[in-house]
C-alpha cells in the first residue's frame, strides 16, 4: 500500500510548525535566559470586525535582561478570515540592528508574509540598510470613493493581492543628517471581498449594484459612471519606483524615542518608459518631535506629527497608489483608508505618560496612557490648501512596553463614525 501523502493544503501547515520548532531551538541555544508571557487576543478591528485568540510570547533575554529575540505565534479567529495561525520572530541583535520574519496563512482566503530589516551601523555607523518584502492577502479591505468629504454609505469591500518589496541603502553626511535611495518593486490586484452585507469592489457600469455605484446623488452617480471610478485601480497594475530621501534625526532611540526630533523631505517617481503601469510623482515631507517634560524624568512625553504627502499624476493613477488617511497610523477615529485622494495632510498630538511599572514574567513591563487628538484631509490640486476642511478625532491610547525595544498599543478613538478601536506593534508615529 502507497505511503500516505500530505494535501495541498496541510503542506504549508506542516512547514510552518517545523520553522516554528526549529526556530525556538535556536534561539533557545542562543541565549540562556527565556522568559514566557501568555497573552489573550482581543481585536476590534473596523474593517476586520471582531477577532479572539491566545498569543505566546518568548523572549529570549541577554545578560542584562534585554531581549535579543522574541518568538510570538498566535492563533486567531475572526468570523470573515476564519482560523489564522500566524508565526512571527524579532531580532535585535545590536542596539542598531533588528528584523522580523512573520508568516500566517488563514482558512480562507488571508494569507501574510512579511519580512523587515533595518541596520543603522553599517561602515562603522556612517551607512545604514533598509529592506522590506511581503506578500498579503486581505479579504477585509475597504474603499469609499475619491475625495475629502466619501460617504460612509459608499463603502465598498474587496480582496487586495499585494506583492510589494523595496530596497533603501542611506548615507550618514553628519551624524544627525542622512540622504537615502529607495527602489520598490509592487504589484497589486482586487478580487472579490468576504465582508457579508458590504458591496464588492466591481466596475460601475450601467447594470451594476450597491451604494456606492448608485448614490443618492445623481451628480455623483452620473459622475461615477462617466469616469468608471472603480476602475482606476480594480485591475491589476505593477509599478518600478524611485525614490530620494533626505533626512534630520536627533532622537535618543530607534523604538521608544522621549526626546528629539526627526525629519524627512523625499521625492519619488514612476514611470510607463521604465516599466509601470502609469506614471506619477510623489513628494512630500515629514516631521516628528519628541518634548520630555518634568526634567531627567522625562515624563510626560509630548510626541508631535505633522505630515504633507502629495502625488501628481493622471486620472488613471490607482487608488492604491494615491495617499489614504484613516486607521491605526494615521486618524485614529476612522476606519482604515477610510478617505482616498491624491494628496493629504496629518497632525497628531500625544502626551505620553508612564503610569506603572513592575518586573513581570522576568522583565521589567511599563503601562504608558496617552490622550491623543489626530487631524487630517485629502484633496486633488497641488496647490490647495492642505487645512482647510480637516477630519478631526480625540482619543486615548494604552501602550505596554518593555525597553528598549518592544511595543503593544490599543488605541480607542473617537470621530463623527463612532468610537474606533485599533491594536498593533510600535508606536503610530
Amino acid at each position: 500500500m502507497a505511503a500516505h501523502q500530505p494535501s495541498p493544503t496541510q503542506r504549508p501547515l506542516r512547514r510552518l510548525i517545523v520553522f516554528l520548532l526549529v526556530s525556538l531551538v535556536w534561539c533557545a541555544g542562543a541565549r540562556a535566559d527565556v522568559s514566557f508571557v501568555p497573552v489573550p487576543e482581543i481585536i476590534l478591528d473596523p474593517n476586520e470586525g471582531n477577532t479572539y485568540g491566545v498569543m505566546g510570547v518568548w523572549m529570549f533575554l541577554d545578560e542584562k535582561s534585554e531581549i535579543q529575540y522574541m518568538v510570538a505565534p498566535d492563533a486567531r479567529y475572526n468570523a470573515t478570515k476564519g482560523f489564522f495561525p500566524t508565526f512571527r520572530l524579532y531580532g535585535y541583535p545590536t542596539p542598531l540592528r533588528r528584523y522580523s520574519i512573520a508568516v500566517g496563512k488563514s482558512t480562507t482566503k488571508d494569507e501574510n508574509y512579511e519580512v523587515d530589516y533595518y541596520d543603522r551601523g553599517l561602515l562603522e555607523g556612517q551607512a545604514f540598510l533598509r529592506a522590506f518584502a511581503n506578500f498579503e492577502q486581505d479579504s477585509t479591505e475597504r474603499f469609499f470613493g475619491f475625495g475629502n468629504n466619501s460617504k460612509q454609505d459608499d463603502e465598498a469591500n474587496y480582496t487586495s493581492r499585494n506583492l510589494e518589496g523595496w530596497v533603501e541603502p542611506g548615507y550618514w553626511i553628519v551624524p544627525t543628517v542622512y540622504v537615502s535611495y529607495r527602489v520598490r518593486v509592487r504589484r497589486f490586484s482586487t478580487s472579490a471581498g468576504q465582508v457579508s452585507g458590504v458591496p464588492f469592489l466591481t466596475s460601475c457600469g450601467p447594470m451594476a449594484t450597491g451604494s456606492f455605484c448608485n448614490p443618492t446623488n445623481p451628480a455623483k452617480r452620473q459622475m461615477i459612471r462617466q469616469t468608471n471610478t472603480f476602475d482606476r485601480g480594480r485591475f491589476p497594475g505593477h509599478y518600478f519606483s524611485n525614490r530620494l530621501e533626505v533626512g534630520y534625526d536627533t532622537r535618543d532611540s530607534i523604538d521608544l524615542p522621549s526626546q528629539g526630533a526627526l525629519s524627512k523631505l523625499y521625492f519619488e517617481l514612476a514611470d510607463r518608459a521604465l516599466g509601470s503601469s502609469t506614471s506619477y510623482n510623489k513628494f512630500g515631507f515629514d516631521a516628528r518631535g519628541y518634548v520630555p517634560l518634568r526634567g531627567e524624568r522625562k515624563n510626560p512625553i509630548i510626541a508631535l506629527r505633522g505630515t504633507l504627502d502629495y502625488v501628481t499624476g493622471p486620472r488613471d493613477t490607482p487608488f492604491w497608489e494615491r495617499n489614504t488617511i484613516g486607521g491605526r497610523r494615521s486618524l485614529r477615529g476612522y476606519g482604515g483608508d477610510r478617505f482616498t485622494g491624491f494628496n493629504r495632510s496629518i497632525g497628531s498630538v500625544e502626551l505620553r505618560t508612564n503610569v506603572y511599572q513592575r518586573r513581570l514574567f522576568g522583565v521589567k513591563a511599563e503601562l504608558e496612557l496617552t490622550p491623543f487628538v489626530d487631524t487630517g484631509q485629502v484633496w486633488k490640486g497641488v496647490t490647495e490648501s492642505p487645512v482647510d476642511s480637516l477630519h478631526w478625532n480625540y482619543g486615548l491610547g494604552f501602550r505596554f512596553i518593555v525597553r528598549p525595544q518592544i511595543l503593544a498599543f490599543v488605541d480607542l478613538g473617537e470621530g463623527n463614525e463612532g468610537l474606533k478601536v485599533f491594536t498593533g506593534i510600535d508606536y503610530p508615529f
